[in-house]
């Protein structure tokens, strides 16, 4: 009900995971083969269905929303040569199509999107012009709304449990939507990502204090900030600080989360690992990968597992906890940026957006990958 980074491969074939035994997770330890995980997976490549006709006006994707009715939205920008303007696109069939924008859409480009129907869509929205707010835009199914917010919260994420709770965040604070008005819900956190459970319920994952991985949880009245384990060696004082980038909860007891952490390798240098988190309804459980290593994005497979991204490679986590390895397709002559990964209710395919560049201009052309 939510909702470009540079590629890194984890070390070996394997993903560099240990076991989280008390969330009952099994993952691949370094240089371990399993049956049907990732040396059987490798060679599987998503194709690239559907770009943006290559221009000189960039167009990129930010956010990707599946609702329960079957339902996907596409949401970015353009801008480029004196052209700015938001991009939202709706798939029919296996076809994106894009959707028509009120005027008072025209300012802002779509940094997310979330939805739990046809009728109930929402926008978090940047400002990509000239103007005095960003704002948040709502579709009831017959009608647009926009409902604007200060130049000091820029919306980053958005999550819906219906029309009448609906969360967005910033860099440093949340608002949330009652079914009448926002109001504001301070977090206690800096939020990257959001997801809803329920009405009474959401996560929201980022970083705190000097740079540390963090989150919390909303029971319906506010937010409560939920101890993360600690990691031995974080680097508090990088100038990137270490943070959870994405999250996805299948049930209260049920949450995933991913991202990346700066620690000492065995030298001493500082160095990217991967984070994968777990909560079980009592606790966070984390494993690390391999230096070198980051995740971007989590989600899930529609049958008890999780697909994570990180660039163009793509991991899957079986509900037994076998993994393994598809890539993404990257023409000649590009680079890709994935920025958001779903999957389509009812389906086993599983969508990610973004944009490919072009080597030798730079200029992006917004872009869909596909499972299957």
């Amino acid at each position: 009900m939510k909702r470009s980074r540079r590629l890194a491969l984890f070390a070996g074939t394997t993903l560099a995971l240990g076991a989280i035994t008390a969330a009952g997770i099994t993952a691949v330890r370094p240089g371990e083969h399993r049956a049907g995980s990732v040396a059987g997976a490798a060679a599987t490549t998503w194709p690239l269905v559907q770009s943006s006709p290559k221009s000189d006006t960039g167009t990129s994707l930010s956010g990707l929303a599946a609702a329960p009715d079957g339902t996907m939205w596409a949401a970015g920008g353009q801008q480029g040569s004196g052209v700015y303007k938001p991009i939202l696109q709706r798939l029919t069939g296996s076809t994106w199509s894009n959707v028509a924008l009120p005027a008072a859409a025209a300012p802002y480009r779509f940094n997310a999107v979330a939805a739990t129907s046809a009728s109930n869509l929402w926008l978090a929205a940047q400002l990509n012009a000239s103007g005095d707010s960003h704002a948040v835009l709502r579709w009831n199914g017959t009608a647009w709304s926009t409902f604007k917010v200060p130049l000091s919260f820029q919306p980053s994420d958005i999550a819906t449990a219906g029309p009448g709770s609906t969360w967005v965040v910033s860099s440093s604070a949340a608002k949330r939507w009652n079914g009448t008005s926002w109001a504001d819900t301070p977090i206690g956190i800096k939020p990257r990502a959001i997801t809803a459970v329920s009405s009474t319920s959401a996560w929201a994952v980022g970083w705190a204090g000097e740079g540390l991985p963090a989150t919390a949880h909303w029971n319906g009245t506010s937010w409560t900030t939920v101890p993360f384990p600690a990691i031995d060696g974080v680097d508090a004082k990088s100038e990137i600080a270490s943070t959870l980038s994405d999250v996805y909860a299948a049930s209260e007891k049920d949450v995933w989360a991913v991202g990346t952490v700066r620690v000492p390798d065995e030298t001493g240098k500082k160095v990217s690992r991967s984070v994968l988190a777990h909560w079980d309804g009592t606790k966070w459980t984390h494993v690390l990968g391999a230096s070198g290593t980051y995740m971007t994005n989590v989600a899930s497979d529609g049958a008890g597992g999780i697909w994570v991204s990180a660039g163009s490679v793509m991991r899957h986590r079986t509900a037994a906890g076998v993994w393994s390895q598809e890539s993404l397709a990257e023409p000649t002559g590009t680079r890709i940026r994935p920025a958001a990964l779903a999957l389509r209710p009812g389906t086993t395919t599983m969508w990610t957006v973004g944009y490919t560049s072009t080597v030798a201009t730079g200029w992006a052309d917004l872009a869909h990958w596909r499972s299957n």
